[in-house]
């Protein structure tokens, strides 16, 4: 976790608000920006948001909740222009007040941002997915570019590919597979290379 050295506020008005401009360059739905810090060049963007107040009822009996605090999640963002990128999201946290209610105290949660207790944000893994099927970027390089280590990164992706792997509709429309021979081509002389380079032998099949 990022030492507590957030700003007081991402645009300061004098009265306590959010600043609609900084809400919609962060995008995240239902969340606001308090502040967004930047300890050094060589640091990470930290983007500090949190939820407005609202009434809000208990999952399980529906009795209007009391506050209970907050709590700092810090989580992994997509990169802002190419500079590596943290959420700290001032979650809210609420008692129910049935007390013959089991819940006692939750916390707020938004699938739309993150998965419960995710490292990584929904729309970072995206980036992450299409760096991957676009730029053909490696897991290390998305981990490089995340400034995260290797096993972070692929824990995060790995279950959505597996998901899209196992899910047939993708073939939907589709009457016929093929391979380019000029990127296997391609592909088995990087490999063909790096192999050599390591004074190791191979056998690559390049057709």
């Amino acid at each position: 976790m990022f030492e507590n050295t957030r700003p007081v506020s991402a645009c300061p008005t004098g009265k306590i608000s959010y600043c609609h401009d900084c809400d919609l360059f962060a995008d995240l739905d239902g969340l606001h920006v308090t502040a967004v810090d930047r300890p050094s060049r060589k640091a990470a963007l930290i983007v500090w948001v949190e939820s407005a107040k609202t009434l809000t009822g208990c999952p399980d009996c529906g009795v209007i909740a009391v506050s209970a605090g907050r709590r700092e999640v810090e989580l992994i963002d997509a990169p802002v222009y190419a500079v590596p990128a943290r959420l700290v999201w001032r979650k809210r946290r609420w008692r129910c007040q049935d007390v013959d209610c089991p819940r006692g105290v939750f916390t707020e949660q938004n699938p739309a941002v993150a998965a419960p207790r995710a490292l990584l944000t929904r729309r970072c893994i995206a980036w992450g997915i299409r760096q991957m099927r676009r730029e053909n970027l490696s897991i290390q390089g998305l981990a490089r570019q995340l400034g995260v280590d290797w096993h972070t990164a692929w824990a995060a992706i790995r279950p959505l590919l597996e998901q899209a792997a196992a899910d047939e509709r993708r073939f939907t429309g589709v009457k016929t597979l093929g391979v380019d021979e000029h990127i296997v081509r391609h592909e088995a002389l990087l490999i063909w290379m790096e192999v050599r380079d390591l004074h190791r032998l191979a056998v690559v099949a390049a057709w």
